[in-house]
């Protein structure tokens, strides 16, 4: 579980509220650290590392089976293919029913899955590609959307003393008049972060600063472009607490290839923040072009370049865009009108 990772988010959330709500809830999970990182949910952590093995798969089997028969568990709800697998291939001797979230667009098909007696959709795009390239029955398919948490408006996290640098390092550039530009999420092909900084690259004659954060493959990758082309930019890594950074932030961009339904793109909206979006379907189904954000064709650097500067520009636009797409995140995408769809 990472903590800019919108899997990772999105079961944080389920947790924190079933858990609330009155439920017994149990995260079972191969890696040690989302113990820490669940601590405050109130839900039980069990680490089962054969769940993410697919090589000890009789004994994931096995152990889940144990797990589900000592703790009288009515209902699994998993997130990861192969982890649906496992749940389904305990389903008949156990009675347990099984709830699958399809938070991803994924082109890899391996036969095994997406059989959960019910399956959740984030978004219409997802919805499709379950029908479309997989062959799912329509009638299995709940369309029940991606949520961001209304407290995070007002809890406030201690910061670290790393979180303290960053934010002076963006604090002092914001004092001689720099715009901050935020992007958030995986560092992968699939971000198309990229584009952002071909687009920055061109804007290192104007006060613009770019903060990137997250972790993944193209760290190195994108650490030396901004060395390289001398950017106005920083990376950080993942963070548990974004608040901080949103505050701070000017404009929000997300220039993803494929989206099935951005968690970063709902927290700009909860933080009325100015965001600007690739033409990725599932970012389609929440934006809406010169209403509540603006939309750039995918991969055109040059584009985003304009959109940026247009909302640094014009401040009436800006924050007309914010507030609407504020409005349309906390009347449909948060925890307030999306846990009760789920616990249905």
């Amino acid at each position: 579980m990472g903590y800019n990772d919108g899997r990772s988010y999105y079961v944080y959330l389920l947790l924190k509220y079933l858990k609330r709500n009155g439920h017994e809830v149990f995260l079972c999970s191969n890696n040690p650290e989302a113990k820490e990182r669940i601590s405050d949910t109130g839900a039980e952590f069990f680490l089962m590392k054969e769940l993410g093995d697919k090589k000890k798969l009789l004994k994931g089997k096995s152990v889940l089976t144990d797990f589900v028969e000592k703790k009288r568990i009515e209902v699994i709800h998993s997130h990861h293919r192969f982890s649906e697998f496992i749940a389904n291939s305990v389903r008949k001797k156990t009675g347990v029913k099984t709830v699958f979230t399809a938070l991803s667009i994924v082109d890899k098909r391996y036969f095994i899955e997406y059989r959960s007696d019910r399956l959740i959709a984030v978004s219409n795009s997802v919805k499709k590609m379950l029908i479309n390239k997989f062959g799912v029955d329509g009638n299995k398919i709940h369309l029940i959307p991606n949520f961001t948490d209304t407290e995070e408006l007002t809890d406030k996290i201690p910061l670290t003393e790393d979180v303290k640098k960053y934010l002076s390092e963006i604090s002092q550039r914001r004092k001689v008049g720099f715009k901050i530009i935020l992007t958030v999420g995986r560092f992968h092909k699939d971000k198309d972060q990229i584009t952002l900084l071909k687009a920055s690259e061109s804007f290192k004659d104007n006060k613009f600063y770019f903060v990137f954060i997250g972790s993944g493959e193209l760290y190195s990758l994108y650490s030396e472009f901004i060395k390289e082309k001398s950017i106005n930019a920083i990376l950080i890594p993942s963070q548990k607490d974004l608040r901080p950074f949103y505050e701070a932030a000017d404009i929000c961009v997300l220039c993803s290839l494929t989206e099935p339904l951005s968690g970063f793109l709902l927290q700009s909206g909860l933080f009325s923040k100015p965001f600007i979006g690739s033409d990725a379907e599932g970012i389609l189904e929440v934006v809406r072009n010169n209403d509540n954000g603006l939309i750039f064709k995918r991969g055109d650097s040059a584009e985003l370049k304009n959109k940026i500067f247009m909302l640094s520009e014009d401040s009436n636009l800006s924050g007309l865009l914010s507030a609407k797409l504020h409005e349309d995140v906390m009347k449909s995408f948060t925890e307030k009108t999306v846990m009760p769809q789920i616990e249905e």
